[in-house]
């Protein structure tokens, strides 16, 4: 990737020379082109600028922004619409501060819009400064534990903070529990985090879980941050903030011996833990202003180490890709020959929605072939054979679409087709001769975040699921994205679309609509906060009547 002109400026520095010759311009026949900068070590970036190529017709008009800290697994920087509005001429510069500064190695523009007499091109700097990381990775058969100077640790107000990123969706972050019943447990809990705290309760029947957040096993970091004074909590992930009353009698938090870290060990069986450990990496683990990984790294006498746990975070091997169009965007693999005969295939997905191709391959002997797609939120096998002729099976009761990954293993040996989902008994087909994949597998998953992703795949209008606010709370929701050529509307649709007649109302009996909306008000203010324009539009049709009641104008 070209990276002419394209700098690393501390958070000191507030302008981008305008002299110099050069800039990066993509060739014309690049169908996708993009500039990808490389700042060597995960800085924390501020800002970004941006200027067209030097004393030349060619700049992009708006871009949107990805961050990764691999250069392999990819987020999108959420900027008012999305996009970022870049520059009119080749010169002038355009400068953004982000509402949120954004840790990372790796940026990535990606051009929407560019110059029509010209072509694109750009010069970009990058404003920020150096990141200071504490790292532990832990294997999920590792934890660190923080061991008091005496027997208990009381206390009445408590700051914990730390960023973890994780491909897993269960995994215990913290845990730390009392004689006299006090409690205070943080967990991902299907990619979703939960926090568990009581002071004091001793004979409540169930413990109750304040969650926060959704999707958060996507391999990206996300920031955590517990507050508490007496019994008021406040649990903050990312930028959403949940308040709330902690259960007990007691105003203070009694702990006996030591805080465990990515697991809860089982007293006097080490390496033995009572739930699924956390999986993942750990950053900046304050506990009220003490920095655990700090004292790990330095081996001091409160820290100990259970299992396996490094001080730098380690890449996954697997990386997911992601289909943001049924239509446009798939995934081709070349069969390979089985000894055995048959074929196996196994792999995970995710996405929010009900209907969708999952996999499908072209089989000898000819004419069949084998379909496997989501169909009214249940996973649904096909084998298609000689004219109309099909045998089908189908995965259990629990609906696929919830945006947690699943696990999916597809087995054509040994005369039957096997079905497997997550750690469901397998459906059967049997089979009279051995099948074999003729060609490749293709597959093709869904998952998209909004109206935008699908226009910049080519989609048409139509009906959607939309994730309004990423890692947030919030599941999916259903809305009708309105491709136009200027901009992309997202229309959340109402069950009172046909007109209503209205008979006899005044000031003192109005008069009254309710809108049953296909989203929550939450996911309204969502779909609202994100988007560069909104607006509501009510017909209104009388003879001989007005609307607003003005004097001394003539009815309709």
């Amino acid at each position: 990737v070209h990276r002419q002109n394209a700098k690393w400026i501390p958070s000191s520095c507030v302008s981008l020379p305008s002299q110099g010759a050069g800039g990066w311009s993509p060739l014309v026949t690049d169908r996708e082109p993009w500039l990808q900068l490389d700042l060597r070590d995960r800085m924390e970036v501020t800002a970004v600028a941006t200027q067209g190529r030097y004393d030349s017709s060619d700049w992009v008009s708006s871009y949107l922004l990805l961050y990764s800290d691999t250069g392999r697994a990819w987020k999108q920087y959420r900027h008012e619409d999305g996009r970022f509005a870049g520059n009119v001429n080749s010169e002038a510069v355009v400068q953004h501060k982000l509402s949120h500064s954004v840790r990372t190695r790796f940026l990535r523009f990606i051009p929407l819009d560019w110059n029509p007499s010209g072509w694109l091109g750009l010069r970009v700097e990058v404003y920020g400064c150096s990141y200071k990381s504490d790292v532990a990775d832990f294997d999920g058969r590792s934890s660190l534990l923080y061991r008091f100077n005496q027997k208990s640790m009381s206390t009445v107000k408590d700051v914990i903070s730390l960023r973890f990123k994780s491909r897993q969706a269960e995994g215990v972050l913290l845990h730390g529990e009392g004689q006299r019943g006090d409690y205070i447990t943080l967990e991902l809990h299907r990619a979703k985090l939960a926090l568990y705290l009581n002071l004091g309760e001793k004979f409540s029947s169930s413990r109750v879980a304040v969650t926060l957040g959704s999707l958060l096993d996507d391999q990206h970091w996300h920031s955590v941050l517990i507050e508490r004074f007496n019994r008021q909590v406040n649990l903050t992930v990312d930028s959403h903030t949940q308040h709330f009353r902690t259960k007990g009698e007691g105003d203070s938090l009694e702990v006996d011996y030591e805080l465990s870290f990515g697991g809860i060990p089982l007293p006097g069986k080490p390496g033995t833990f009572l739930r699924k450990n956390f999986h993942g990496c750990i950053e900046n683990l304050y506990y009220n202003g003490i920095n655990i990984i700090d004292l790990a790294k330095r081996r001091k006498p409160q820290i100990y180490s259970v299992g396996n746990v490094t001080f730098s975070c380690s890449e996954p091997q697997l990386v997911a890709c992601t289909f943001l169009s049924s239509s446009s965007s798939f995934l081709s693999l070349p069969a390979a020959a089985s000894a055995m005969g048959g074929f196996s295939v196994r792999f995970q997905f995710r996405t929010w929605n009900p209907d969708g191709l999952l996999l499908s391959t072209r089989l000898n002997p000819e004419p069949q072939r084998l379909e496997l797609q989501i169909s009214n939120s249940r996973l649904r096998l096909t084998l298609h054979t000689s004219g109309q002729q099909k045998s089908e099976v189908s995965t259990g009761e629990a609906a696929v679409n919830d945006g947690l990954w699943h696990s999916v293993n597809l087995d054509t040996r040994n005369l039957h087709i096997s079905l497997t989902l997550d750690n469901e008994p397998a459906s059967t087909i049997e089979l009279w001769e051995q099948l074999e994949s003729r060609g490749s597998f293709y597959f093709g998953a869904i998952y998209e975040p909004s109206c935008e992703a699908y226009k910049l795949t080519g989609s048409s209008s139509g009906y959607y699921s939309i994730d309004p606010d990423g890692s947030g709370p919030l599941g999916p929701t259903q809305v009708y994205c309105n491709m136009t050529e200027e901009r992309v509307w997202t229309v959340v649709t109402h069950n009172s679309t046909a007109p209503v007649r209205v008979r006899g109302s005044s000031p003192q009996k109005p008069h009254v609509t309710k809108f049953n909306y296909s989203a929550s008000a939450e996911q309204l203010r969502a779909v609202i906060t994100g988007s560069e324009q909104c607006q509501q539009e009510v017909v209104y049709s009388c003879r001989k009547s007005r609307l607003f009641n003005t004097r001394g104008e003539p009815a309709d």
